[in-house]
């Protein structure tokens, strides 16, 4: 009898990628800048306001919202898209990887079990 240990597998690594790309999908990142904003400090770590799914499927690239110096806006939109880009990437990726190991699992779990041992080949 054939163990279903692999299918088990596969599909508890798909339910784990596909909660990693639901996360990398919508979570949004934090950036480093140089340029400063109203208050004269170097700019430091900034929250994106752009979620990776939106600057992946629609381009957005904007900067921050509210008003800021046109430096620190164009510097924020520049390093958020970037940050959201690598994000949406591996978040395609690891839904993709998901789906594979969904497949893997399924057709492990419903191919046919053998009722009998390893057959030995007639010399």
């Amino acid at each position: 009898m054939r163990s279903r240990r692999p299918a088990k597998a596969c599909l508890l690594l798909a339910c784990l990628l596909l909660l990693l790309a639901v996360t990398l999908w919508f979570d949004n990142p934090a950036v480093d800048v140089s340029a400063s904003d109203f208050t004269g400090e170097s700019g430091g770590e900034v929250g994106c306001s752009i979620a990776p799914w939106d600057a992946g499927l629609n381009g957005n690239d904007e900067g921050p919202g509210g008003e800021h110096p046109h430096d620190y806006f164009v510097e924020v939109g520049a390093a958020c898209y970037a940050a959201n880009m690598t994000r949406f990437r591996v978040a395609v990726g690891a839904g993709a990887l998901a789906l594979a190991a969904l497949a893997a699992g399924v057709f492990l779990a419903l191919r046919p079990r053998s009722a009998a041992g390893p057959r030995a080949d007639p010399a």
